[in-house]
């Protein structure tokens, strides 16, 4: 990710940022692998039953905050790794998958090494395509178990959101925009600080936060660091919630 000097003006303010809100996820649906949560190929959290609940309310409770009809980049991100934020993301990417005419689009902006698994072909990153100017959709793939619903990878490599420059980033925004209604990315933890940066480029960031493990500390570096990068944070996820609220998020 570019430096502070190279970052230009973003495309953000299409989600209004009130006080930080709670909104609760089931613990019985947190249960879904962290890697690829809306891959193409695997059975994810909506196939038992179509949504549960708390998934439809985190969709509408972003969808009350639009400003625009504008085409809408939402990011999904934890301070710190482990706490459930691809497993939200993908709730979220299905919900709006279903109330959307064209396609949503789910991105995994975290890296991979490409040819490790040898027993099926991966499909070029969203990077890859941009850099040999190829259409975007030979990036995407559609999800099996969700209807409405692509899939593709940003780019390859551990870290792919460091090989990206802030010129580049904005242009595949804009270009996803002209295609999908609604671009989910689901970044790596807030501690990786490019992640962080990712959120300049997006209308809001959700932060998703694990009941009883992720500190009131961690919340509060997180979302300071994503205003000071330019980002936006528009809602907490009390992820895997046991029905004992922390006493420290009942503030926010």
């Amino acid at each position: 990710m570019p430096n502070d000097s190279e970052i230009r003006e973003p495309r953000v303010g299409r989600l209004t940022t009130p006080d930080l809100v709670i909104m609760k996820k089931p613990s019985q649906v947190a249960n879904v692998s962290q890697s690829r949560a809306v891959a193409p190929a695997r059975v994810g959290i909506g196939a038992g039953a179509r949504h549960a609940p708390a998934f439809v309310q985190l969709y509408y409770a972003i969808e009350a905050r639009r400003t625009t009809n504008d085409p809408l980049v939402v990011q999904f991100i934890a301070p710190t790794s482990g706490n459930g934020s691809s497993t939200v993301a993908s709730g979220y990417a299905r919900v709006a998958a279903d109330d959307c005419a064209d396609p949503v689009l789910y991105v995994d902006c975290a890296g991979f090494e490409p040819g490790r698994n040898t027993n099926s072909v991966e499909p070029p990153t969203l990077v890859e395509v941009l850099r040999h100017g190829l259409p975007l959709s030979d990036a995407t793939m559609p999800v099996r178990d969700a209807r409405n619903l692509s899939w593709a990878r940003l780019g390859p490599g551990p870290r792919p959101l460091l090989s990206m420059g802030a010129d580049r980033l904005q242009t595949l925004l804009d270009m996803l925009r002209t295609h999908h209604p609604v671009i989910v990315l689901d970044s790596p933890p807030a501690d990786s600080p490019e992640a962080a940066a990712l959120s300049r480029y997006c209308d809001g960031t959700v932060l998703v936060v694990e009941a009883g493990r992720t500190r009131q500390t961690e919340i509060e570096a997180a979302k300071t660091l994503i205003e000071r990068l330019g980002g936006q944070t528009v809602g907490v996820v009390l992820n895997r919630e046991r029905g004992v609220m922390p006493r420290w998020l009942s503030r926010h």
